[in-house]
């Protein structure tokens, strides 16, 4: 045995040697394929979360970034989309009146039962809707939107919507006429629309302003939920900002775009169970691997450690010897995330075609969690490495 392994490690030192981390490694292929299998279970846990943790806050903000215009006003007692609390109209009028402010423009939100056309079965979809002669968003559709937004008993269904909504997109392309309730008033889809879902809405419609009063009955035109602003060509958005907000009342917040859009992800992230449980997802793949990867490299190392011993004695530097275990350590990191990368891409796929959120492996996410595992192995492979402290030559000969 211990000549075989100076054979190893005089080969190892080599550059065409077979290296002998991997021959240890191998040496119990049960053993290397668990290892590897636990190392793939840890790096599926770290990409699942990173790619949940995404769709998260991409879902959230895909309705803020269908928003045209450069600042926009939100009620001081904004919490998130779902909870927009409404302001007066006015505002928009007093924000025209100020130099460097082109335009102005209302937005309505709100949350009702829709009914579903086929199996009649409610479920609450997100609404919102805009004066029809300038609707403030980007809005992909094959119909003329405002052309449907005039009329007051008809709607845009967003084809991304849940499959618990209903056929509609199909049935609509189809050339069939749909019809269904929303808040029990009778409403026709005239168009379809592509925007997409997010964790608080599993569906949207988008409807001009008379449709979205008479679903809202309670509802006044006199109160908005969100106020679009456009800017003058060449005008200064920092000064333009620092005038309205020294002439509106303080129960309105003026925000940038980008602005809005933090605001949302911070209220997910830090005002919602989602951002803690992502959170602690990522920490718990991390130990769980970490966990393995040290039982497999300390068990490896100790039943090998009086050869260990022997490569001391012919001359092996402790150096060399902890280079193989961190080879070990990165050979383990790598076998485990490439099998782990391929069932992410494939949940990922699964979670869009179920669901229509945002879940997808990218070049980021892959190499965060690739350094992630590296450095979790590598760490692993740093406490294993104590063990080596008692391969000690005098007790072998």
């Amino acid at each position: 045995m211990s000549a075989s392994l100076r054979q190893i490690a005089a080969h190892a030192l080599r550059p065409a040697g077979v290296p002998l981390a991997w021959r240890q490694l191998t040496a119990r292929r049960l053993r290397f394929f668990a290892a590897v299998a636990g190392i793939a279970f840890a790096s599926v846990m770290m990409l699942m979360q990173l790619g949940f943790h995404d769709a998260l806050y991409d879902s959230c903000v895909l309705f803020h970034r269908s928003l045209k215009g450069d600042l926009v006003l939100i009620s001081r007692e904004y919490d998130s989309l779902g909870d927009a609390r409404s302001f007066p109209r006015r505002r928009l009028d007093q924000s025209r009146a100020v130099e460097g402010i082109s335009d102005a423009r209302a937005v309505f939100l709100g949350l009702a039962p829709w009914k579903n056309p086929g199996t009649r079965h409610d479920r609450m979809i997100f609404v919102f809707a805009c004066d029809p002669a300038a609707p403030p968003f980007h809005i992909r559709s094959d119909q003329p939107v405002a052309e449907v937004l005039r009329r007051e008993d008809e709607v845009l269904f967003d084809d991304s919507s849940r499959p618990e909504f209903g056929d509609v997109a199909a049935s609509f392309r189809s050339g069939q006429r749909v019809g269904s309730e929303v808040n029990g008033q009778r409403v026709g889809v005239g168009g379809i629309f592509t925007l997409g879902t997010s964790f608080a809405s599993d569906g949207n419609i988008l409807a001009g302003e008379p449709a979205f009063h008479r679903m809202f009955p309670r509802s006044s035109p006199s109160k908005i939920s969100i106020g679009v602003l456009f800017l003058a060509e060449g005008a200064d958005a920092g000064k333009v900002r620092a005038e309205l907000a020294r002439r509106l009342p303080n129960d309105v917040e003026i925000l940038t775009r980008a602005e809005l859009e933090r605001r949302e992800k911070d209220y997910w992230a830090k005002r919602t169970p989602i951002g803690f449980v992502i959170g602690a997802g990522m920490i718990i793949g991390f130990v769980v691997g970490a966990v393995i990867v040290y039982q497999i490299l300390y068990a490896d190392l100790s039943d090998h450690l009086r050869e260990y011993a022997v490569l001391k004695a012919t001359g092996c530097s402790d150096a060399f010897l902890h280079g193989v275990v961190v080879q070990q350590s990165a050979v383990l990191a790598v076998a485990g995330f490439v099998p782990a990368a391929v069932l992410s891409w494939a949940v990922f796929l699964a979670t869009r075609i179920a669901t229509s959120l945002p879940a997808h492996l990218d070049v980021r996410k892959s190499a965060i969690v690739l350094s992630l595992t590296l450095f979790m192995c590598l760490v692993s492979g740093a406490f294993a490495l104590r063990i080596l402290r008692q391969a000690d030559p005098a007790e072998v000969f």
